[in-house]
């Protein structure tokens, strides 16, 4: 029986344009920067700042290490990814639409899992994950009336 969790979800305009986003996005640094348990990334074929289809790594979160993979990019516009933890695989799904001087911007991740008792512990943690995810987004830009 495999299990589906919405983790965490934000969809709003934000006064930033999508190459602002992705400067982000695609900077290792910044994003240890702004995601506070996130301290680093290592990928499969070395390097840093890998943001391709199909590029393998790990990244290291609140002092564990997890397999990650990029499913998806399109430079300024989406990327997709996936990470393998013991109790499941989340999926993080970023997209951009640029709207003027402004973008929509839309984050989700997913948690899948055949465990109801991982299922259950992730419920718990929808509200810290968001607060800290919320908080990393609002770094990007503030969100446009």
């Amino acid at each position: 029986m495999d299990l589906q969790l919405p983790l965490y979800f934000y969809h709003h305009e934000i006064n930033a344009t999508p190459d602002v986003i992705f400067e982000v996005i695609n900077d290792d640094k910044e994003i240890l920067n702004r995601v506070t348990k996130l301290s680093g990334f290592t990928y499969k074929n070395g390097g840093e700042n890998h943001r391709e289809e199909g590029t393998e790594g790990s990244l290291q979160y609140d002092n564990s290490a997890y397999k990650t993979k990029i499913t998806h990019y399109s430079d300024e516009r989406r990327l997709e990814f996936k990470t393998d933890l013991p109790s499941g695989v989340l999926t993080t799904v970023i997209n951009i639409v640029p709207v003027e001087d402004r973008s929509e911007l839309t984050i989700s991740t997913k948690f899948n899992t055949e465990s109801p008792v991982s299922f259950a512990l992730y419920v718990l943690k929808i509200p810290r994950v968001k607060k800290e995810f919320n908080d990393a987004v609002k770094s990007l830009g503030t969100e446009a009336r």
